[in-house]
């Protein structure tokens, strides 16, 4: 399929045409300084809609499916879209095909969300004017940076160029670095086109680099290289089916499971057909969730879900929090990502556990806020696991600083955006926004000592519905001030967190909210979605119900061990299979 007809306006950028979706569109700054249109995911795994407004699909339905290839019954997957590579994606790139310095140079624009997540957007929302550009300044900067690195350079061509007018040999460039940067073979004509955009260059300028130098340039500016291409292809056993190509696979699996392109030998296996079949997916799989990108990628993926990208610029009120800093926010930020990496790879143990852990990872500064030494200067950078006491009520990630800190006010903690975030991102439950109508202020005054207090008397406005859903989580954890102090008393009152959750019981604190959760299907059930929303850029519809139930189910069986739950995700008609391209 020619890739341009997806796009009714072009746009000319040096040498070659980049060929790029223009759109506007009315979005509002998410609580993590991303452009987002809605601050969580709106789809529940049991309770709330998806794409379509249908309900989700019970755990009983007959949803086998098995290694072959097999769909589950009634799977039907949601059209396809072109998806514009995240920022990561599109500087790890870079780094993988020409260097580290060249990856310092690019500038991709930075990514917005949808429905809570970057990957929906790069699949929904088209480019502006300003990232056009921001691309083209890129590729030139990227493009410049790489031909100091006369070695990688002459590793990509694989010949000895005798002049400008070596034709043959910036041929030979552009069909090895062309197979790389777009992630497929070039056809003849491709090869044709990008050798004479480098023979104009050279022979112009006089100098055979200043063709290899506009070949990158235009490469990196094409929509081949900017774009996930999933087109997919009629499975031959039943036309109405569409599969993803084993080239088109590759692209998929490496950007998922390791945020970056796939390798020269991950290509030439798919060329091969080397990724044809659940199984084969499988195998290769297995090996990319035991590299170490594999765990770069999973931490960037619960750095946005847990929206911890931006935690070093909290606005926090000097006066009321004097230790905070963006040296201490980057110490949450690392702890958080320490956990999960923990439970997902050092001890490949039941996911479950970041939730309730009864331990962490912390520097100096970070064990003192918690009570762990009494001074920081004790440990300094240097980072240590420390067992939490049970008296701190401390366990988990929600029990950490960085989503304590996140998901509170610049002077004061929020019930409600803690229960929020928790609905929200781990529940996939989505919470409305309040009516315009409604002032969302907290009371003032003196006689509200507590937390609990203003918001009991914030109960009154029309809001309660959803209040009563979010605050009483977020009340369980008000032991814990704005930047994740440990405390027993607000303005002279002790403090009563103790709280229940409708359907899942009673709790005091982080730990106890946290084993509720671990123990909650809807929870588990959404760590499925999440993953699958990120993998594929969309939200889940009724189609692909059955899949994720066996996801589900899969995962259970693996004893919620997340590099199983990897493989099994990328070895489902879930992401194996696509609807028409739309």
């Amino acid at each position: 399929m020619e890739i341009t007809s997806f796009w009714p306006r072009r746009r000319t950028l040096g040498p070659a045409a980049l060929v790029l979706l223009t759109l506007g569109g009315a979005c509002y700054s998410g609580a993590d300084g991303n452009t987002d249109s809605n601050s969580g995911p709106t789809a529940g795994p049991a309770s709330a809609t998806a794409d379509d407004g249908a309900p989700t699909t019970s755990a009983g339905d007959d949803t086998s499916s098995d290694d072959t290839g097999a769909t589950p019954a009634e799977f039907d997957p949601a059209p396809v879209r072109l998806r514009l590579l995240l920022a990561r994606h599109y500087q790890n790139a870079v780094r993988d095909l020409l260097g580290e310095a060249a990856a310092a140079a690019a500038t991709p624009p930075v990514d917005t969300a949808l429905n809570g997540f970057e990957a929906i957007a790069a699949a929904q929302v088209a480019l502006t004017d300003a990232a056009v550009d921001l691309y083209e300044k890129s590729a030139r900067a990227v493009a410049a940076e790489a031909m100091k690195d006369p070695v990688r350079i002459a590793g990509l061509l694989g010949c000895q160029p005798t002049g400008p007018d070596d034709a043959a040999c910036h041929r030979s460039f552009v069909t090895t670095f062309g197979r790389l940067v777009w992630r497929r073979p070039l056809t003849s004509d491709e090869q044709d086109r990008y050798t004479a955009v480098a023979q104009d260059a050279a022979l112009q300028l006089g100098n055979f680099d200043a063709g290899v130098e506009a070949a990158i340039f235009t490469f990196l500016q094409s929509p081949y290289f900017l774009y996930q291409v999933e087109v997919g292809e009629p499975d031959p056993n039943d036309p109405e089916e569409r599969g993803l190509t084993s080239i088109e696979m590759a692209t998929r699996l490496s950007f998922f499971l390791l945020d970056t392109t796939p390798t020269a030998e991950i290509l030439t296996l798919a060329e091969s057909g080397g990724l044809d079949s659940p199984a084969e997916v499988r195998a290769v799989a297995e090996v990319m969730v035991e590299a170490p990108g594999a765990r770069l990628a999973l931490g960037n993926f619960y750095a946005e879900v847990l929206k911890l990208r931006t935690i070093e610029t909290l606005a926090k009120d000097p006066n009321t929090y004097p230790q905070f800093s963006p040296t201490l926010a980057a110490a949450m930020r690392q702890e958080t990502l320490a956990l999960v990496d923990d439970v997902a790879f050092t001890a490949d143990t039941d996911f479950r556990a970041i939730l309730d852990a009864p331990y962490t990872f912390v520097n100096g500064p970070l064990a003192a806020l918690y009570g762990l030494i009494p001074d920081p200067n004790q440990l300094g950078d240097t980072w240590q696991r420390f067992d939490l006491p049970a008296e701190s009520k401390r366990g988990g990630i929600l029990g950490q600083a960085a989503f304590l800190s996140a998901y509170a006010h610049v002077s004061s903690t929020s019930p409600t955006l803690r229960g929020k975030f928790v609905r929200e991102a781990l529940m996939c439950i989505g919470m409305p926004p309040p009516p315009p109508d409604v002032v969302t202020k907290l009371p003032e005054g003196a006689e509200y000592k507590t937390m609990r207090e203003r918001l009991e008397q914030h109960k009154s406005e029309p809001c309660v519905g959803c209040h009563s859903l979010m605050d009483p989580i977020g009340l369980g954890l008000e032991n814990f001030d704005g930047i994740g102090i440990f405390r027993a008393v607000e303005n002279g009152v002790v403090l009563d967190t103790s709280e229940t959750i409708e359907g899942l019981g009673d709790f005091d604190g982080a730990r106890e909210l946290g084993t509720l959760l671990r123990d909650s299907p809807e929870v588990t059930e959404c760590m499925v979605r999440n993953l699958f929303r990120h993998a594929t850029g969309h939200l889940e519809i009724k189609g692909e119900y059955p899949a994720l139930t066996n996801l589900d189910l899969a995962f259970e069986d693996a004893g919620y061990r997340m590099k199983d739950l990897l493989v099994e995700l990328v070895a489902s008609p879930a992401f194996l299979r696509v609807g028409t391209p739309e």
